[in-house]
Order: structure tokens, then sequence, then C-alpha cells
């Protein structure tokens, strides 16, 4: 997938005309009808509830009132949308413009004046005021520097350079209004002192940080993270009716005689589709969801080498046993690789020629069909369905102990491993199954370096407010409408509990469902599930054994004193335009376990002793009682205490799919750059 960072800095914003969307929505939300509220501009303003009327010339037609559980309101901007999104905090925001993009009406209504919620970032007077404290212009900005020339965010967070919100900002193309830059580095707490986590093989051989008997067991196990391949999981990235379609068609294909089974294998596998796939393509060898490229060919060779070879089934499969797969690549005329070459991999089998099936025919017959086809021709590549033997490790099965034990990676490294690059908050995840971990290291290791920086992390330039900015720019291109300063007396929802729309004083507008922050919804709709402490310092110098201005540390809970969740620290400084020259950002955090909050981040606080100001705060972390189907009120989690925004970026695909009744595809382009 291209994107758009290919440079870390500065890259370059566009305002591009609207794609049409990617995909129709459900059928129980059809598409949107209104155009973009600033048909010219590419985001259209916020509606301002406070601002006054203009004059007669410009009046609109009038809109008709909006009827609700039997009473007539006033109609609330356009009346009529398909989903209310309460607050215009970052998962809000994403989850505007990803239902935008699919062609729902979104309205957008944020109680404050600003962008943000959770995720907003302020200016030096405005975090003086947050926080209670006396802000004079002339004394305060004599110490600290211009009060505009901060961005302070109210919830450190930072973005791994491959994980799941960078991959929405691709997909959506929400890169183009925003410009990014790398953290300098990443780093641990260990016994005592910090280290540079090792970002190269070489680094970690020499690190000080993994004992001279450990780093031969260090250097297997990332070269078997590295290497490892999973199976492609994108069941629930279908529809029931699409994933239905897609096993009609396999039977179609395998065993027509047995279609009728269809319909009990869905309902008997309905929570379990990933085995339903594996036992078909165990069966009869070829992929039920082909992962397909079209390579277009001219005249001449098509520079690959191509053998029949027959399907391996473990049982008796259906009428394809044999297929045509790519063993090689030949160079053409003039020693250049050929179309299909970086494209397709050895061992890709050739599904079909121009359209037509090949599937079962032999490598003599798929070669005669080539020659005698026109040029140029597509030939469609398909890849080989998932083969389980070849793990060396079940991970599916296997905990991540086990895994540690299979590799002999002693306490030590396994916590540095755990918790400073898979990410994991406690020690919890050493009992449960292996897979997410490993592909969290992974994930840790693709990041690192991606976009030139010496970390895995990239953070927004001046600050965070710039994300739910950028994903309300996108809905606002799709139609979508926003609405600051405006209070939301009330949800309405009709006898059986489920929400019809939102009151605001005498107007109200419809909607399908809403989603929003915990706060604008009733109280037995969410739960309080824990408190996050932070505290964020005006720093006078970097934090010691760092380098440049900006780090992340992960501070292990094993290595602090009574505290089981990890504590984080974020230190971002004038190269991220947050802050002014001399004065740097650092924030730490953690998840509350005690009466004394602020005790528990001592440590973490000891690692930024010399500052000017500090600002501490305890917030309430909320959860969903439910997943909102029923009620059509989906919930947003509380952000939590945690340095990066994946999960974060899960509780954005949970409601994304329990509102579209399919997982979101990050690999799915959902707007096109028009650059390419």
């Amino acid at each position: 997938m291209e994107d758009h960072l290919s440079t870390v800095a500065g890259m370059s914003i566009s305002d591009p005309a609207p794609a049409p969307p990617a995909e129709a929505p459900p059928a129980e939300a059809p598409p949107a009808q209104a155009t973009p509220v600033v048909a010219e501009a590419p985001m259209a303003p916020p509606v301002d509830a406070e601002a006054p009327m203009g004059g007669m010339d410009d009046v609109e037609p009038s809109i008709p009132d909006v009827i609700l559980n039997g009473k007539t309101f006033k109609s609330l901007a356009d009346g009529q949308y398909d989903a209310i999104v309460l607050s215009t905090g970052l998962k809000e925001c994403v989850l505007a413009g990803l239902l935008s993009v699919r062609g729902l009406r979104v309205l957008q209504i944020d109680r404050n004046a600003y962008y943000g919620g959770q995720c907003s970032s302020v200016n030096l007077k405005e975090l003086f005021e947050k926080h209670n404290k006396p802000f004079d212009p002339k004394t305060t900005e004599g110490t600290f520097g211009r009060s505009r020339d901060y961005c302070v965010d109210a919830v450190p967070k930072l973005l791994m350079a491959n994980g799941k919100l960078v991959k929405m900002l691709l997909q959506t193309g929400v890169t183009r209004y925003i410009d990014f830059n790398g953290i300098s580095g990443s780093y641990v707490f260990n016994t005592g002192k910090i280290y540079k986590l090792p970002v190269t093989a070489s680094e970690a051989i020499t690190s000080s940080l993994v004992s001279l008997f450990q780093k031969n067991a260090l250097r297997k196990f990332a070269d078997y993270i590295k290497n490892y391949v999973g199976p492609r999981r994108i069941t629930d990235t279908l529809t029931k009716v699409e994933f239905k379609d897609a096993v009609t068609a396999y039977y179609k294909l395998h065993n027509v005689e047995k279609i009728s089974d269809v319909d009990g294998l869905l309902t008997q596998f309905d929570a379990k589709r990933e085995l339903l796939v594996g036992a078909l393509e165990q069966k009869y060898g070829l992929p039920v969801l082909p992962e397909c490229v079209d390579v277009i060919f001219g005249a001449g060779s098509l520079c690959i080498r191509i053998e029949g070879v027959p399907l391996k089934k473990v049982t008796q499969g259906g009428p394809v046993s044999t297929v045509v797969t790519v063993t090689g690549f030949i160079p053409n005329s003039e020693g250049k690789p050929g179309p299909a070459e970086g494209k397709v991999c050895v061992g890709d089998i050739i599904s079909a020629v121009n359209g037509e099936a090949v599937l079962g025919l032999s490598d003599k017959e798929l070669q005669q069909k080539i020659v005698n086809s026109p040029r140029p021709l597509t030939i469609t590549f398909v890849k080989p369905a998932f083969d389980t033997s070849k793990l060396k490790y079940d991970l599916s099965k296997m905990t991540m102990r086990e895994l540690y034990q299979k590799f002999g990676l002693d306490e030590s490294t396994q916590n540095f491993l755990g918790h400073a690059m898979a990410l994991q908050t406690d020690d919890s995840y050493l009992d449960k199954i292996a897979e997410p971990t490993v592909l969290a290291c992974q994930l840790y290791g693709r990041s690192v370096g991606r976009y030139g920086q010496d970390s895995p992390y990239l953070y927004p330039m001046y600050g965070l407010s710039s994300l739910p900015e950028g994903f309300s720019r996108l809905s606002a291109i799709y139609g979508g409408t926003v609405m600051l300063r405006t209070e939301v007396d009330e949800i309405l929802r009709d006898a059986s509990g489920t929400a019809v729309g939102v009151r605001v004083g005498d107007q109200a507008a419809s909607a399908k469902f809403i989603i929003g922050d915990s706060s604008y919804f009733p109280t037995d709709m969410s739960v309080k599930v824990g408190q996050v402490a932070r505290c964020i310092r005006i720093l006078r110098s970097p934090i010691k054994n760092t380098v440049g201005d900006s780090a992340q540390i992960i501070l292990p809970a094993k290595h602090l004193s009574n505290k089981k969740n990890d504590c984080y620290v974020s230190e971002i400084g004038p190269s991220l335009r947050v802050s002014p020259n001399g004065k740097l950002i650092g924030i730490a955090s953690t998840t509350v376990e005690t009466s004394n909050p602020k005790a528990e981040l001592a440590q973490a606080l000891a690692l930024m002793p010399d500052y000017a100001e500090e600002f501490f705060t305890v917030s309430d972390v909320f959860a969903p009682t439910s997943d909102g189907v029923a009620t059509k009120c989906f919930v947003v989690s509380s952000l939590d205490a945690e340095s990066h925004f994946e999960s974060a970026s899960l509780d954005i695909m949970r409601i994304y799919k329990s509102i579209m009744g399919k997982a979101l595809d990050l690999d799915e382009k959902l707007v096109e750059d028009p650059n390419q």
C-alpha cells in the first residue's frame, strides 16, 4: 500500500476532490444525499451554536421539523442523519471519518469550543487555567516563553509507525492534512537505569541490556519473530452475507452436490469462521478467501517459470486436483525483471487468464491458452492456502511463557521484550496464548525506522489535536457536519430503549445510531473501570541518558516499587513544535492502584528532576456496559495510561464492526490519492 509518510517531517498536504465511497454501507443505512456543508472548501467550518444569525439574504430554504417519539421538534442542523457522534475526541472523529467515507450522513456535536476531547492540545495559558493555576501574561510568559508556542497534550500518546492508527490515516488519506516527525529514541527503565532499546540486530548483541549468556538466545528469538508468518485472518472483514457468498462460491467450485450444507455450516461456525475456513482449505487445498493480484503482460515472454503441481489435501478433495504455480522468475531480453516480479511470489497459483478461470488445467494446457490469447493479457495470481504444518510452533495453543522457555530467555530478557517491545502493561500476558505478543513484537520491529526515525514511534507536529481535526476534515469533505459549543440535553430513545436521535433545547436530529464519549450518555450505559494518574512537567533540560529532544521510556512494573502496572514517560520538545526553544514537555502516566496516585509516579518523576512547573491530574476511566447493538448507543471507552494508540485503535475497530456488521480491513484503501 502506497503512503504519504515517505518522509517523516513536512509531508505534502493537499486538498483533493473527494473520491467516491469505496463501498456502500449496509442496507439499513442508505448512502448520504447531502453535499459537503461548504462545497468549495476542503473542510466545512463547524456550526457555532452561539454565532449570530445572518441577514435575510443568507436565509436557506427551511428544513422540515423532526418528529421523534410522537413529538415535533425544530430541526437540529439538517435534521436527519445516519449517525450522530457526540464529542470530537480522537476515537469519535476517526469513526466519523470512516463512516462518512462509507457514505453515511454524520452529525458531530461537541460541548467544547475546540476539537480533540481527551486528545486536545492546549497552549500555556489554557494549561495553567485548566489546572487552576494563576496565569499572568507578563511574568508567566517571561519565565516559560510565549503561550502560543506550547501545544501540550492532555493525554500523552504516540503512534506506532506501522500500527493500526497509522494504517487508518493512510487508508483514508488523512495524512495529507498532518505533518509528522519521529520520536528520537525508545528506552526502558531497568534496575534503576535508563537503557536504549536496540533497534538493529547488532545493537541487540552489543547492548548492555542483555547479558552475555542471553545474546545468542535473543538473536534466535529475534530471527523467529522477524520471519514468523501466521494465517491471514480476514474472515471478520466480511458481513454475514459476504461470507456466505464466499463459502457458496467455494462449494460451487469444489463440491456443488453439497451446496445445500452451506447454511447449516454457517450457523454452526457463526462465531468460529476461521475454523470453518481452515477445515475447507485443508480438505480442498485452495484458499476460501483468495488474495488476488492481477498482472498485465504485453508481447513476448512472461518472464516467469510455471509448473503444474498436485494440491496437498488431508482428505479427498474436489475436482481441482492440480494447479499451476510460479516456480521462478526470468529476466527479460534487457536483463531486467519481468512485470510479475515484485508483485507475486514463488508458489503463487495462476487462477485466471483474462478473467477466465484456469484452475485445474495442466501446465501445458495453460501455456497453450496463454500462447493463443491476444496481448496484452491479464493473469490473476492467488496466494496458496496457509499451511499450518510449516509453523515451527502453534502459537494459538502455546502460552508466551512456554515460548520464552523454548528459546531459553531469562526473566530479565522476557521483561524488556514483553513490556518495552510488545508493550504489555502487566505480566498477565505470560499465561495467555503467544501469538498476540509475538505479533506485537513484530509490530515494534517493523515500526522502527519505517519513516527514518530511530524508534518505532511517530508524533504529529503541533500536538495530538491535529489527529481528530484531520478526521473531522475528512468527514466534512464527505458531507459531515460539526457543531461545537453545543450541549446535548437528551438522547432520545423509543419505547424499546433504542436510540432515535438527540435533543438540544427545542431542536432535535434523528439518527439510526449514536456514538460518543460516556459523559454524553445515561450513567447506566458505562461503568468506571479505573483511574489514570498523569503528571505534566515543563522541563528545563532533556532527560538524562536520552538523545535529542523527544523520547519514550517504559518503566516495567517489575522494576518499580509496589506496582502491578507499568509507568510511562513521554518527552517531547521544540522539534515537534510543542514548546519553545529551551523548554521541553515531560509527561508521566500510570494506572492508579492505591489511594496515593502521585506516589505511584515517584520513580517516573525522578527521571525528570529539572523542571520549572508541574501539573498533576487523576482521570476516571469508563468502559461501556454493552456492545450497543441493542440500544444503538455505542459508548467509546476512555483513553488508558498506555503510551501508544494501539488499544484505542482496537476500540475504534470494535465499534466499527458493531455498526457495519464486519471488521475494518486496515489494508483496504478507502480514499484514493489523487497524486498517484
